[in-house]
């Protein structure tokens, strides 16, 4: 979470450059939008695949007006990179837990409501074709299909995604059989900033991304990265 402090007390000092900001703007961004990302705003950099962008832009930006309207955060989309097959899309918004979240009866930021929302979209045209498969009862040979979450998160932020001595990741993998995997340098995409790292959570497609609320490792997780 950029300008929360952490467990070590250090605070992240991310310029509106480093989130994707500047006067260009691309599909699916809000043209009225003049907000700046500041030290105390919530952001993720969620990577979405090329194939899968126009699920959170729709026709004319319109999908990505609705989640921005429904989730009253911010939502930028970079632009397609020659050669790449992810875009970024930043999300940010105030830290505050204003949003009811589902019937939970969790209150989260916005930021990360915004978040659940468009991995949701993300992850719903394989969710519809798993269970058409299943009812056409076509046989996958006992194959559970499987969703992988790729993030970039600050270097600064990667311990409190950790955990002391490995026990925040280690939870998360106990409670959900997710695999969970922190690259940096070579591993990262063009699309990163010097100060990323990339983290990858794979788990099975019917463990949605909104279930990690339920899971009180992963809201810790989500609320620092």
């Amino acid at each position: 979470m950029a300008g929360q402090r952490n467990d070590y007390g250090k605070r992240s000092q991310h310029s509106q450059s480093d989130y994707g900001g500047g006067k260009r703007r691309n599909p699916g961004d809000d043209p009225s939008d003049q907000n700046t990302i500041t030290n105390e705003d919530t952001v993720y950099r969620y990577l979405c695949p090329l194939r899968k962008i126009g699920s959170i832009i729709g026709k004319g930006g319109e999908i990505a007006k609705q989640l921005r309207a429904d989730s009253k955060s911010n939502i930028r989309i970079s632009e397609a990179m020659p050669g790449y097959d992810e875009r970024i899309v930043t999300i940010y918004s105030s830290s505050e837990e204003t949003n009811l979240f589902g019937e939970t009866g969790e209150y989260v930021c916005p930021a990360q409501d915004a978040l659940f929302m468009v991995h949701d979209r993300v992850i719903a045209e394989d969710l519809n074709n798993a269970a058409a498969e299943e009812e056409e009862g076509e046989d996958n040979f006992g194959e559970v299909q499987q969703v992988t979450v790729r993030m970039l998160v600050p270097a600064d932020q990667i311990g409190c995604v950790i955990g002391k001595g490995g026990q925040v990741i280690q939870n998360i993998r106990s409670e959900t059989c997710a695999q969970i995997r922190i690259t940096k340098d070579d591993h990262l995409p063009p699309l990163a900033l010097s100060i990323d790292e990339l983290l990858l959570v794979r788990g099975f497609l019917s463990f949605c991304f909104s279930c990690y609320c339920t899971i009180p490792e992963l809201k810790f997780l989500l609320s620092f990265i």
